[in-house]
């Protein structure tokens, strides 16, 4: 699973969405950019996803997508 360009977008667009990213993880903001640049596999679990679809309004299926191999 990785995360939908919709969410990627949503992320790297909106400083408090990766605040709220950054206190969940306990990250600092480059880890998270890092994470989104790479589409890091980190972003798809679930205390992640729950901050997105709260903060976007975005449901599980706008956010994820499965990998093509």
């Amino acid at each position: 699973m990785a995360l939908s360009e919709k969410a990627l977008k949503a992320i790297r667009t909106d400083s408090n969405l990766r605040a709220k990213l950054m206190l969940v993880s306990s990250k600092s903001e480059y880890t998270i950019k890092r994470w989104i640049t790479d589409n890091s596999d980190y972003l798809t679990m679930s205390k992640y996803i729950n901050v997105i679809a709260q903060h976007t309004g975005l449901n599980e299926s706008e956010i994820l997508e499965h990998r093509k191999h």
